[in-house]
């Protein structure tokens, strides 16, 4: 029986030598995480590349102090520990392929959130929760998630965060079961955006890359998820998607995209605040606001101007439009509208749920986030204006 790690683990003593004198070379992580497993098929080398990236990144731009160098360290090799036993379970068993996912994708702060926690109620899709991202070779307690101890203290964890910081709920909604981004999952490929970190370089190389290897080995996790459960098509949801989009229909072919829209100057500005919370202890204070928000804003812009090319490349017929305003004015007939552009049934019973949900967590109900554009030297107008392209192109939607 294998043991399934939920806490952070302290780094072993030749990874603390490593952090004195830097980050530990790509090598070091790997034996570590060999020697914590007793395995050492890691599959595709290609994920290695995105790792010495970021440990370049992390040297060169992050500044972190530490704890928080030990606390990134401890999710580098947790996730090393997780591609091996993913592999490991491909060694032993067959898997069946992954058919029709649904992809929830747009800027930040456009809804993605709310249409994904909705859209889970519906029975019809299977959905990936925060908690079967951690370790998702661990199958012990499939079929029976009010006990699996991933469930438990991601509840624990979540529940411990918002009493401590009350206001995300206005900034963010969590729900235990419902679709959550999948920076776990494609964090096995080395290839999550690492959105809470200052890590600039990283993410210019990032927006570049090739993220067919590390879909792919996405995809070798969603496939040990579903084993134990009746197929249904995978509900997911991330804004990082709209930056590798035609490259992920290379791996799941029959991808169908539902892009989310928003106003970017508020998107923009709200996204800047909301990331930025959870940035390491001290780290704004040491590198500046300023410099941390141009490198969202540019990462965001350049990531709009390949999401308009990728859709011109791969064609409409494969996304469906979703306004924000009109979510949050009217779910039902707004998810009626979506669930007809994709083809699906929408059932009474799924309508009720949604509108329970709706009364729970209208917007406004958990209390208003608060921020400025000009607070991260930014304007409404300047942000209009590099966004122009997208605007014209969707401006029904942000309307």
């Amino acid at each position: 029986m294998v043991t399934l790690v939920l806490q952070a683990r302290a780094p072993d003593a030749k990874m603390l030598a490593h952090l004195k004198d830097g980050w530990p070379p790509v090598d070091a992580l790997l034996a570590t995480a060999s020697e914590r497993t007793g395995l050492d098929d890691f599959g595709d080398p290609d994920f290695k590349v995105g790792l010495a990236r970021l440990l370049q990144s992390l040297d060169e731009d992050a500044q972190l102090d530490e704890p928080s160098r030990i606390g990134v360290l401890d999710v580098l090799v947790r996730r090393l520990v997780s591609r091996l036993r993913v592999e490991a379970w491909h060694s032993q068993h067959q898997s069946a392929d992954i058919t029709d996912p649904i992809m929830i994708t747009g800027l930040p702060r456009t809804g993605t959130t709310a249409l994904a926690n909705m859209m889970s109620l519906d029975p019809q899709f299977r959905a990936l929760p925060p908690w079967e991202q951690i370790d998702p070779w661990y199958t012990e307690f499939a079929g029976d998630k009010e006990n699996d101890p991933r469930r438990i203290a991601t509840i624990e964890r979540q529940s411990s965060f918002v009493a401590a910081n009350p206001d995300q709920m206005a900034m963010h909604l969590y729900e235990i079961d419902a679709t959550e981004e999948d920076h776990d999952i494609i964090g096995l490929g080395f290839m999550a955006q690492h959105n809470t970190l200052p890590v600039g370089g990283y993410r210019t190389w990032w927006r570049a890359a090739d993220a067919r290897p590390a879909y792919a080995f996405h995809k070798k996790a969603l496939q040990i998820l579903q084993a134990h459960h009746m197929p249904r098509p995978w509900l997911l949801k991330a804004p990082h998607y709209k930056f590798h989009m035609a490259q992920i229909a290379e791996v799941y072919p029959d991808v169908r995209y539902v892009f989310t829209h928003r106003d970017p100057a508020k998107t923009l500005p709200s996204y800047i605040s909301f990331v930025t919370h959870f940035y390491p202890k001290g780290t704004v204070d040491r590198i500046g606001m300023p410099v941390i928000a141009n490198e969202i804003y540019t990462h965001l812009l350049e990531g709009m101007k390949t999401a308009m090319a990728d859709r011109d490349r791969l064609g409409e017929d494969r996304f469906v439009d979703m306004s924000q305003n009109a979510l949050n004015r009217d779910p039902i007939a707004t998810l009626e509208a979506t669930y007809d552009g994709l083809g699906l049934p929408f059932t009474p019973a799924y309508a009720d749920a949604v509108r329970a949900y709706s009364d729970t967590n209208a917007t406004g109900a958990h209390g208003s986030h608060k921020y400025t554009a000009e607070q991260f030297g930014l304007t409404p107008e300047r942000i209009r204006s590099d966004f122009a392209f997208y605007i014209d192109r969707f401006g029904d939607q942000i309307a």
